[in-house]
């Protein structure tokens, strides 16, 4: 807690008392201003600079000043030091004569300022003025610091007075402290601020002046906090300081409170709960000196299309209990509608006087205000991303003057909304990524509903409770384009791989045996041929792990073995080592050019499905989602549930299955002019599920993705992971076909819809030679399934 001295004594007289406030909080006995340093009270200064003024140009100054030296002359007692203070009192008429050469009369009566000792607190002479000001109750001296900091600082001052006129070192030291007095009929704070005049001190000297280098000045300069230096450097038996310090006093209280204003706004939790907002209004009430005045701030986010409103967390409008959302269309046309739509200030100096009155009016009426100024505060890209309101039951009491002093500090307010609506982001993200992981735009804003509720019961101290995150009637699309007999590919490749490992191995033992008598290298032959006996249709997992433990363990063993001993066989040894790979240890070659191949081509699908939803999401908005195989699967689900402020039609959902067949028409095509430039030519099929019956999903919380809902709905799922291994004709032909679209339906009605969308895309040529209308094999307890089958035009 900071030094504060309270001002005990009520009655306007020269020895006011003083309590002294520590940082504890308790009453201290120390005096902060004590001082290791002789100080004694001298008029001497300014005595010399009334001399100074008697021999003048002014004749009226010199008159006054001559009839002051006049009065003067028999009293000896008011030159050099006084120690009996009693002198100031016998001589008051005097006293006051003197001091018309330093204050002028006007200011006398009307200035603020008080003389004591060098670098005392308490007063021997208080103004008029001053002391009816201290004569109110709480007034208070606050120092911005600890007790013993002030200690310091006053010490400070007095050493940088001794560097100043003993060596000729300028250093300024200003004191911290600001007197605090309660406005008499406001009852609210008023601050002035402290300036002292150091011109009628004088520092002596008491023998020697003490040696002080350039060195160790620098070294004063640099600890100032060191007290003990400065009193070694520059002791007190050494100085004595007499005359007087003069004290002004100036009223700050406008740019004080903008101080303090400005220091709560850029706080980062400056405007995140009632208690803050409630300081933000007293200290507005102080900039504005308004008593009655009521501040209202909101975070909203308008126009409401943009994004979730933060009205759910930063919401302390004047209407916060008669309303739940400014910026709902029900208020069009209200002065709130208005601001929003202009981004200007509105003032309201009586809100009776309204050509048009909404209910947003009629609430506030109701509330007791009748006058009222409006500032929206705006983002950079100028959305209005807040709001504030002042309000006041005296009308005009806000008008074009109050505005413009508002304006100074509009972009606070601004600054502090923006500050706390990224630290509530930043809260929800850690939420949302902590609960639900990554998610898709369309449905975050759901998320983030259940995640703000979940963050005011932390907030409140309720046990966190997850909410269900459920979407119904939505709208399935499923689709894939997989790479054709993408399994029996990978299996070529590892064989062949392995198969060339093998052979390069034996190549090299066959030419050992010529070199040396070494007969584990038959053994090894004798395994190797075993293995090269088996053929790609023979070849499956068991196979793969026995031929790379062989390699590892003895074929590549030897061959490091032999090559090293045999120099002969060294550059075949070279050879075979540099075909192996760091990270396998085993021939790459084959299956480096298949998986590159399948990589290009899923980062090739995957990407024009990116691009393609992206499109369609700015049709309507739906949850998309994808995963990478060997090919590209997707999802997508539409429906109203899954939107907060778009409406979803059956004209959405029509269109939506006709692009997805478009896309992937357009996808076989960019799939055959890409497969001739791979390192290894692949091929997809293309399959659309038509499952035209909505459904009900829901967020898996152990899974961290969405799954449909209910009994009735998993047949959905079970359907989807089935239908790509479909075959016709009795299992002599799969399904799916490379260059090939594949539509799995159920019903006659997904027939007739889907005919309407294949006469659309013959047409537009998409569609090469006949469609085919197929019955599907029965599956695993699936029966009945139909397809549609068509090539498509490359």
């Amino acid at each position: 807690m900071e030094l504060e001295i309270f001002v005990n004594d009520h009655e306007p007289r020269e020895d006011t008392s003083f309590t002294l406030v520590d940082n504890d909080g308790l009453r201290s006995t120390t005096n902060p201003f004590a001082t290791p340093y002789d100080t004694s009270l001298c008029l001497d200064v300014l005595i010399r600079q009334v001399e100074e003024l008697a021999g003048g140009e002014d004749p009226g100054v010199r008159f006054l000043a001559q009839e002051i030296l006049r009065r003067l002359a028999p009293l000896p007692q008011l030159h050099g030091p006084i120690t009996d203070l009693s002198i100031l009192r016998e001589h008051t008429e005097v006293l006051d004569l003197l001091m018309l050469a330093m204050i002028s009369p006007h200011e006398r009566a009307t200035g603020l300022f008080k003389i004591s000792l060098p670098f005392a607190f308490d007063p021997l002479y208080i103004s008029k003025t001053l002391r009816a000001l201290m004569g109110q109750q709480n007034v208070c001296y606050s120092f911005g610091t600890h007790l013993e900091e002030v200690k310091k600082l006053n010490l400070l001052m007095l050493g940088t007075t001794i560097l100043k006129q003993c060596y000729g070192v300028q250093v300024e030291v200003k004191p911290t402290a600001m007197l605090t007095v309660p406005d008499a009929e406001t009852g609210l704070k008023r601050f002035y601020k402290p300036s002292l005049n150091e011109e009628f001190i004088e520092v002596q000297v008491r023998g020697e002046l003490p040696p002080l280098g350039e060195q160790e000045i620098q070294q004063l300069l640099n600890n100032v906090h060191d007290t003990e230096l400065w009193l070694r450097l520059l002791p007190p038996r050494s100085f004595h300081f007499h005359g007087f310090h003069l004290a002004r006093l100036y009223e700050v209280t406008e740019e004080e409170s903008l101080s303090r204003l400005k220091h709560r706004l850029i706080s980062r939790d400056a405007v995140l709960d009632v208690s803050r907002v409630k300081e933000l209004a007293n200290l507005v009430r102080l900039q504005f000196q308004l008593p009655h005045l009521q501040l209202g701030l909101t975070a909203v986010d308008y126009p409401v299309e943009r994004a979730i409103d933060h009205e759910y967390r930063i919401r302390y409008n004047l209407l916060a209990d008669e309303v739940d959302r400014l910026t709902d269309p029900l208020y069009a046309g209200s002065i709130y509608d208005q601001v929003f739509l202009s981004g200007e200030i509105l003032v309201v100096q009586d809100l009776r006087e309204l050509p048009v009155r909404t209910v947003l009016e009629q609430k506030l009426i109701s509330l007791g205000y009748r006058s009222m100024l409006l500032a929206p505060l705006l983002s950079q890209e100028q959305h209005v991303i807040g709001i504030v309101e002042l309000a006041s039951p005296v009308v005009n009491a806000l008008n074009a003057f109050l505005e413009t002093r508002f304006e100074e500090i509009r972009g606070l307010f601004r600054t502090a909304v923006e500050r706390s609506r990224e630290y509530i982001d930043n809260r929800i993200e850690v939420i949302m990524r902590e609960q639900y992981t990554s998610l898709h735009p369309t449905v975050e804003w759901r998320f983030t509903e259940a995640a703000f509720n979940i963050l005011k019961r932390q907030e409140e101290g309720l046990p966190e409770v997850q909410e269900e995150i459920r979407f119904t009637k939505v709208y399935p699309l499923y689709g894939q384009a997989d790479i054709v007999g993408s399994s029996n590919l990978r299996n070529a490749a590892i064989y062949q791989d392995l198969i060339d490992n093998l052979r390069a191995g034996r190549f090299f033992l066959l030419q050992a045996l010529e070199l040396v008598d070494f007969p584990i290298v038959n053994q090894a032959i004798m395994r190797l041929d075993g293995h090269l006996a088996t053929t790609m249709e023979e070849f499956d997992n068991g196979h793969e792990v026995r031929f790379g433990e062989f390699i590892h363990k003895q074929l590549s063993p030897l061959v490091k073995q032999l090559g090293g001993q045999l120099p002969e066989l060294r550059q075949v040894a070279e050879q075979y080592r540099n075909n192996l790979d760091e990270e396998l240890g085993l021939f790459y070659r084959v299956r480096r050019d298949y998986e590159s191949s399948v990589d290009k081509l899923n980062r090739t699908i995957s990407d024009f499905l990116t691009e393609r939803d992206q499109a369609a999401q700015r049709v309507l908005p739906h949850y998309f989602e994808k995963y990478k195989t060997d090919g590209v699967e997707y999802e997508i689900y539409a429906g109203q549930s899954l939107l907060k402020r778009h409406h979803f039609s059956r004209i959405h959902l029509r269109n939506l299955r006709l692009s997805q067949l478009v896309d992937l028409c357009h996808l076989t095509r960019q799939i055959a002019t890409l497969s001739t430039t791979l390192p290894m030519p692949l091929r997809t099929a293309q399959l659309v599920f038509a499952y035209t019956t909505p459904l009900n999903i829901r967020f898996r919380m152990d899974e961290k993705r969405f799954d449909v809902d209910g009994d009735y709905n998993v047949r959905y799922e079970i359907l989807k992971k089935r239908i790509d291994k479909a075959t016709i004709h009795q299992g002599e032909e799969r399904l799916t076909q490379p260059g090939m679209i594949s539509i799995v339906y159920l019903q006659d009605r997904d027939l007739e819809e889907y005919q309407d969308y294949l006469h659309y895309l013959r047409q537009a040529e998409f569609i090469d030679g006949e469609i085919e209308y197929l019955v599907l094999d029965p599956l695993q307890s699936v029966n009945g399934l139909r397809a549609i089958r068509f090539r498509v035009r490359v």
